[in-house]
Protein backbone atom coordinates (compact mmCIF):
# COMPACT_ATOMS: atom_id res chain seq x y z
CA UNK A 1 0.00 0.00 0.00
CA UNK A 2 2.92 2.34 0.82
CA UNK A 3 4.55 1.66 -2.56
CA UNK A 4 1.23 2.22 -4.32
CA UNK A 5 0.74 5.55 -2.55
CA UNK A 6 4.32 6.57 -3.37
CA UNK A 7 3.82 5.80 -7.06
CA UNK A 8 0.62 7.83 -7.04
CA UNK A 9 2.44 10.82 -5.63
CA UNK A 10 5.43 10.51 -7.93
CA UNK A 11 3.29 10.39 -11.04
CA UNK A 12 0.97 13.26 -9.97
CA UNK A 13 0.92 16.21 -12.32
CA UNK A 14 1.14 18.63 -9.40
CA UNK A 15 4.51 17.23 -8.20
CA UNK A 16 5.87 17.05 -11.75
CA UNK A 17 4.99 20.71 -12.22
CA UNK A 18 6.90 21.61 -9.06
CA UNK A 19 9.99 19.67 -10.23
CA UNK A 20 9.74 21.00 -13.77
CA UNK A 21 8.43 24.56 -14.02
CA UNK A 22 8.03 24.07 -17.77
CA UNK A 23 4.96 21.93 -17.07
CA UNK A 24 1.75 23.95 -16.52
CA UNK A 25 -0.37 23.23 -13.47
CA UNK A 26 -3.71 21.83 -14.74
CA UNK A 27 -6.46 24.44 -14.72
CA UNK A 28 -9.65 23.05 -13.15
CA UNK A 29 -12.73 23.09 -15.36
CA UNK A 30 -15.10 25.95 -14.61
CA UNK A 31 -18.25 25.14 -12.62
CA UNK A 32 -21.41 24.90 -14.71
CA UNK A 33 -23.33 28.09 -15.30
CA UNK A 34 -26.55 26.22 -16.08
CA UNK A 35 -28.18 23.62 -13.86
CA UNK A 36 -27.13 20.01 -14.23
CA UNK A 37 -29.02 16.93 -13.08
CA UNK A 38 -27.28 14.86 -10.44
CA UNK A 39 -28.33 11.28 -9.68
CA UNK A 40 -30.87 9.00 -11.28
CA UNK A 41 -34.18 10.49 -12.51
CA UNK A 42 -35.96 7.97 -10.28
CA UNK A 43 -33.88 8.88 -7.23
CA UNK A 44 -35.74 10.05 -4.16
CA UNK A 45 -33.97 13.37 -4.71
CA UNK A 46 -35.28 13.84 -8.25
CA UNK A 47 -38.71 12.20 -8.27
CA UNK A 48 -41.59 14.56 -7.44
CA UNK A 49 -43.84 13.64 -4.52
CA UNK A 50 -46.67 11.64 -6.11
CA UNK A 51 -50.21 12.93 -5.79
CA UNK A 52 -51.11 9.71 -4.00
CA UNK A 53 -48.53 10.26 -1.23
CA UNK A 54 -49.96 9.66 2.23
CA UNK A 55 -49.36 11.63 5.40
CA UNK A 56 -47.76 9.92 8.38
CA UNK A 57 -50.12 9.27 11.30
CA UNK A 58 -47.73 11.18 13.60
CA UNK A 59 -47.21 14.07 11.19
CA UNK A 60 -48.69 16.75 13.45
CA UNK A 61 -46.60 15.68 16.45
CA UNK A 62 -43.39 15.58 14.43
CA UNK A 63 -44.09 18.86 12.70
CA UNK A 64 -44.48 20.63 16.05
CA UNK A 65 -40.82 19.85 16.81
CA UNK A 66 -39.80 21.41 13.50
CA UNK A 67 -41.76 24.58 14.14
CA UNK A 68 -40.41 24.81 17.70
CA UNK A 69 -36.81 24.36 16.49
CA UNK A 70 -37.28 27.11 13.92
CA UNK A 71 -38.81 29.45 16.50
CA UNK A 72 -35.84 28.86 18.78
CA UNK A 73 -32.99 28.93 16.25
CA UNK A 74 -34.38 29.95 12.87
CA UNK A 75 -35.29 28.54 9.47
CA UNK A 76 -32.29 29.37 7.31
CA UNK A 77 -30.26 28.50 4.27
CA UNK A 78 -26.63 27.80 5.16
CA UNK A 79 -24.57 29.53 2.47
CA UNK A 80 -21.03 30.46 3.53
CA UNK A 81 -20.79 28.26 6.62
CA UNK A 82 -22.04 24.72 7.31
CA UNK A 83 -22.62 24.46 3.56
CA UNK A 84 -20.90 22.48 0.80
CA UNK A 85 -18.38 23.70 -1.76
CA UNK A 86 -19.00 21.82 -5.01
CA UNK A 87 -15.83 21.58 -7.11
CA UNK A 88 -15.65 20.12 -10.62
CA UNK A 89 -12.79 18.21 -12.22
CA UNK A 90 -12.04 16.35 -15.44
CA UNK A 91 -9.52 13.85 -16.83
CA UNK A 92 -6.66 16.40 -16.64
CA UNK A 93 -6.98 16.95 -12.88
CA UNK A 94 -4.20 15.63 -10.66
CA UNK A 95 -5.09 12.60 -8.52
CA UNK A 96 -4.38 12.40 -4.82
CA UNK A 97 -4.26 9.87 -2.02
CA UNK A 98 -6.30 11.30 0.84
CA UNK A 99 -5.47 10.27 4.42
CA UNK A 100 -8.53 9.36 6.52
CA UNK A 101 -7.99 10.20 10.17
CA UNK A 102 -11.17 9.48 12.17
CA UNK A 103 -10.44 6.82 14.81
CA UNK A 104 -13.54 4.85 13.76
CA UNK A 105 -12.77 5.00 10.03
CA UNK A 106 -12.74 1.55 8.38
CA UNK A 107 -10.06 2.74 5.93
CA UNK A 108 -6.95 4.89 6.32
CA UNK A 109 -6.64 6.21 2.77
CA UNK A 110 -8.75 6.94 -0.31
CA UNK A 111 -6.62 6.90 -3.44
CA UNK A 112 -7.22 8.04 -6.99
CA UNK A 113 -9.08 11.18 -5.96
CA UNK A 114 -9.10 14.15 -8.37
CA UNK A 115 -8.85 17.43 -6.48
CA UNK A 116 -8.41 20.74 -8.32
CA UNK A 117 -5.64 23.10 -7.29
CA UNK A 118 -8.11 25.76 -6.14
CA UNK A 119 -10.29 23.42 -4.06
CA UNK A 120 -11.20 24.44 -0.51
CA UNK A 121 -13.54 22.96 2.10
CA UNK A 122 -16.32 24.78 3.90
CA UNK A 123 -14.74 26.83 6.73
CA UNK A 124 -17.13 25.63 9.46
CA UNK A 125 -16.51 22.68 11.73
CA UNK A 126 -17.79 19.96 9.40
CA UNK A 127 -15.32 21.00 6.71
CA UNK A 128 -17.52 19.55 3.98
CA UNK A 129 -16.25 19.43 0.43
CA UNK A 130 -17.64 17.74 -2.69
CA UNK A 131 -15.70 17.01 -5.86
CA UNK A 132 -17.46 15.88 -9.04
CA UNK A 133 -15.40 14.42 -11.88
CA UNK A 134 -17.20 15.24 -15.11
CA UNK A 135 -15.10 12.75 -17.08
CA UNK A 136 -16.11 9.73 -14.98
CA UNK A 137 -19.39 10.70 -13.29
CA UNK A 138 -17.80 10.07 -9.90
CA UNK A 139 -18.48 12.11 -6.78
CA UNK A 140 -16.07 12.40 -3.86
CA UNK A 141 -17.48 13.53 -0.51
CA UNK A 142 -15.36 14.79 2.38
CA UNK A 143 -16.04 15.40 6.05
CA UNK A 144 -13.57 17.69 7.83
CA UNK A 145 -11.33 18.00 4.78
CA UNK A 146 -7.91 19.63 5.27
CA UNK A 147 -5.49 20.89 2.63
CA UNK A 148 -2.17 20.37 4.38
CA UNK A 149 0.84 22.69 4.16
CA UNK A 150 2.80 20.17 2.07
CA UNK A 151 0.04 20.09 -0.56
CA UNK A 152 -1.46 16.77 0.53
CA UNK A 153 -5.07 16.27 1.55
CA UNK A 154 -6.58 14.59 4.59
CA UNK A 155 -10.08 14.26 6.02
CA UNK A 156 -11.69 12.73 9.03
CA UNK A 157 -13.69 10.69 6.53
CA UNK A 158 -14.34 10.57 2.79
CA UNK A 159 -16.15 8.27 0.40
CA UNK A 160 -17.06 8.10 -3.27
CA UNK A 161 -20.20 7.36 -5.26
CA UNK A 162 -21.65 7.74 -8.75
CA UNK A 163 -23.57 10.82 -9.89
CA UNK A 164 -25.88 8.52 -11.89
CA UNK A 165 -26.93 6.48 -8.84
CA UNK A 166 -29.56 7.12 -6.16
CA UNK A 167 -27.67 9.86 -4.30
CA UNK A 168 -27.34 7.66 -1.19
CA UNK A 169 -24.50 5.46 0.03
CA UNK A 170 -26.12 2.01 0.20
CA UNK A 171 -24.54 1.02 3.51
CA UNK A 172 -23.93 4.39 5.10
CA UNK A 173 -20.41 5.62 5.85
CA UNK A 174 -21.15 8.83 4.00
CA UNK A 175 -19.86 12.32 4.79
CA UNK A 176 -23.33 13.30 6.08
CA UNK A 177 -25.30 11.96 9.02
CA UNK A 178 -27.82 10.06 6.92
CA UNK A 179 -25.95 8.35 4.08
CA UNK A 180 -26.86 11.10 1.61
CA UNK A 181 -24.37 11.97 -1.10
CA UNK A 182 -22.67 15.31 -0.54
CA UNK A 183 -24.23 17.18 -3.46
CA UNK A 184 -27.71 15.78 -2.86
CA UNK A 185 -30.38 18.36 -2.13
CA UNK A 186 -28.10 21.39 -2.38
CA UNK A 187 -29.55 24.72 -3.50
CA UNK A 188 -27.33 25.87 -6.39
CA UNK A 189 -27.15 29.45 -7.66
CA UNK A 190 -27.72 28.55 -11.30
CA UNK A 191 -31.04 26.94 -10.33
CA UNK A 192 -32.23 30.14 -8.69
CA UNK A 193 -31.13 32.15 -11.71
CA UNK A 194 -33.13 29.82 -13.98
CA UNK A 195 -36.18 30.08 -11.72
CA UNK A 196 -36.65 26.40 -10.83
CA UNK A 197 -35.20 23.79 -8.50
CA UNK A 198 -35.92 20.33 -9.89
CA UNK A 199 -35.13 18.16 -6.88
CA UNK A 200 -35.84 17.67 -3.21
CA UNK A 201 -33.89 19.75 -0.71
CA UNK A 202 -31.58 18.48 2.04
CA UNK A 203 -32.37 19.78 5.52
CA UNK A 204 -31.05 19.41 9.03
CA UNK A 205 -32.71 20.02 12.38
CA UNK A 206 -31.85 19.41 16.05
CA UNK A 207 -34.28 16.67 17.07
CA UNK A 208 -33.26 13.77 14.84
CA UNK A 209 -34.62 10.51 16.17
CA UNK A 210 -32.40 7.98 17.91
CA UNK A 211 -32.42 4.36 16.81
CA UNK A 212 -31.62 4.46 13.11
CA UNK A 213 -32.89 5.93 9.85
CA UNK A 214 -35.80 5.21 7.58
CA UNK A 215 -35.35 4.70 3.86
CA UNK A 216 -34.13 6.29 1.69
CA UNK A 217 -31.55 7.21 4.39
CA UNK A 218 -29.00 4.50 5.11
CA UNK A 219 -27.45 5.67 8.40
CA UNK A 220 -28.31 8.07 11.20
CA UNK A 221 -26.72 10.16 13.94
CA UNK A 222 -29.91 11.02 15.82
CA UNK A 223 -30.07 10.91 19.62
CA UNK A 224 -33.51 12.27 20.49
CA UNK A 225 -35.97 9.78 21.98
CA UNK A 226 -38.95 12.16 22.19
CA UNK A 227 -42.27 11.24 20.58
CA UNK A 228 -41.96 14.06 18.05
CA UNK A 229 -38.37 13.38 16.99
CA UNK A 230 -38.05 12.80 13.25
CA UNK A 231 -35.87 10.01 11.80
CA UNK A 232 -33.31 10.81 9.15
CA UNK A 233 -34.72 9.90 5.77
CA UNK A 234 -38.13 11.45 6.51
CA UNK A 235 -39.59 13.66 3.78
CA UNK A 236 -41.55 16.81 4.57
CA UNK A 237 -43.66 18.59 1.96
CA UNK A 238 -45.60 21.83 1.75
CA UNK A 239 -49.21 20.75 1.42
CA UNK A 240 -49.99 20.71 -2.33
CA UNK A 241 -53.31 22.42 -1.62
CA UNK A 242 -51.57 25.61 -0.40
CA UNK A 243 -51.65 28.54 -2.82
CA UNK A 244 -48.07 29.78 -2.60
CA UNK A 245 -48.96 33.09 -4.25
CA UNK A 246 -50.84 34.11 -1.08
CA UNK A 247 -47.79 33.82 1.20
CA UNK A 248 -46.05 37.07 0.31
CA UNK A 249 -42.81 35.42 -0.83
CA UNK A 250 -40.02 37.17 -2.68
CA UNK A 251 -38.78 35.62 -5.98
CA UNK A 252 -36.13 33.28 -4.56
CA UNK A 253 -38.38 32.28 -1.65
CA UNK A 254 -41.04 31.37 -4.19
CA UNK A 255 -38.58 29.17 -6.13
CA UNK A 256 -37.66 27.36 -2.92
CA UNK A 257 -41.28 27.04 -1.83
CA UNK A 258 -42.24 25.51 -5.18
CA UNK A 259 -39.49 22.94 -4.76
CA UNK A 260 -40.68 22.18 -1.22
CA UNK A 261 -44.20 21.71 -2.52
CA UNK A 262 -43.34 19.56 -5.55
CA UNK A 263 -40.34 17.57 -4.21
CA UNK A 264 -40.24 18.25 -0.48
CA UNK A 265 -37.22 18.27 1.80
CA UNK A 266 -35.49 15.18 3.20
CA UNK A 267 -34.00 15.08 6.69
CA UNK A 268 -30.32 14.42 6.12
CA UNK A 269 -28.42 15.51 9.22
CA UNK A 270 -28.54 16.81 12.77
CA UNK A 271 -27.99 20.55 13.12
CA UNK A 272 -28.94 23.69 14.94
CA UNK A 273 -32.29 25.19 13.98
CA UNK A 274 -33.97 24.11 10.76
CA UNK A 275 -31.60 24.55 7.88
CA UNK A 276 -31.47 24.03 4.14
CA UNK A 277 -28.04 23.84 2.52
CA UNK A 278 -26.64 25.79 -0.43
CA UNK A 279 -23.53 25.34 -2.54
CA UNK A 280 -20.85 27.41 -0.87
CA UNK A 281 -20.12 30.43 -3.11
CA UNK A 282 -16.37 29.90 -2.82
CA UNK A 283 -16.84 27.15 -5.43
CA UNK A 284 -18.93 29.05 -7.98
CA UNK A 285 -18.85 32.35 -9.84
CA UNK A 286 -22.64 32.44 -10.28
CA UNK A 287 -24.06 34.97 -7.79
CA UNK A 288 -26.91 34.29 -5.40
CA UNK A 289 -29.95 36.59 -5.54
CA UNK A 290 -29.67 37.43 -1.84
CA UNK A 291 -26.17 38.91 -2.19
CA UNK A 292 -23.29 38.31 0.22
CA UNK A 293 -24.99 36.61 3.15
CA UNK A 294 -23.59 33.82 5.29
CA UNK A 295 -27.08 32.63 6.29
CA UNK A 296 -30.35 33.50 4.62
CA UNK A 297 -33.51 33.63 6.72
CA UNK A 298 -36.60 31.98 5.27
CA UNK A 299 -40.21 32.64 6.34
CA UNK A 300 -41.04 30.30 9.21
CA UNK A 301 -44.64 30.36 7.99
CA UNK A 302 -43.59 27.87 5.28
CA UNK A 303 -43.05 25.22 7.96
CA UNK A 304 -46.59 25.64 9.29
CA UNK A 305 -47.91 24.56 5.88
CA UNK A 306 -45.85 21.38 5.82
CA UNK A 307 -46.73 17.77 6.44
CA UNK A 308 -44.57 14.73 7.16
CA UNK A 309 -45.17 12.03 4.58
CA UNK A 310 -45.56 8.41 5.64
CA UNK A 311 -42.17 7.26 6.85
CA UNK A 312 -40.17 4.69 4.91
CA UNK A 313 -39.24 1.40 6.50
CA UNK A 314 -36.43 1.36 9.09
CA UNK A 315 -33.00 0.55 7.70
CA UNK A 316 -30.29 -1.26 9.66
CA UNK A 317 -27.76 -2.43 7.05
CA UNK A 318 -25.23 0.34 7.54
CA UNK A 319 -21.59 0.30 8.47
CA UNK A 320 -19.44 -0.93 5.61
CA UNK A 321 -17.94 0.52 2.45
CA UNK A 322 -19.55 -0.34 -0.87
CA UNK A 323 -16.72 -0.72 -3.44
CA UNK A 324 -16.95 1.51 -6.49
CA UNK A 325 -14.80 2.16 -9.52
CA UNK A 326 -14.34 5.78 -8.39
CA UNK A 327 -11.63 5.34 -5.75
CA UNK A 328 -9.91 2.74 -3.61
CA UNK A 329 -10.38 2.84 0.15
CA UNK A 330 -7.80 0.81 2.07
Amino acid sequence: MLMSALLTLLTGAGLEACQNPQLPVPVPPPPPTTSVTLYSPTSSWNAPVPGSASVDVNSATMLRTVVAAAQAQGFVIAVKEWSRPLHYTDSTTSRHTVSLTAPWAPASTMSGVPIPANAAPDPAGDGHMVVIDRSTGCEYDFWQAVHNADGSWSASWANATSTTGPGWYPHGLSATGSGAAGAAGLIRPEELREGEIKHALFFAYPDTRAGGPVLPATEADGRNTGSGAIPEGARLQIDPGVDLSTLGLNPYEMIIARALQRYGMILGDTGGGVGLVAQNPLSTAVPYPWGEQTYVDLPQSLLAHMRVLTLGRPYDNAGYVEPTGCATLS
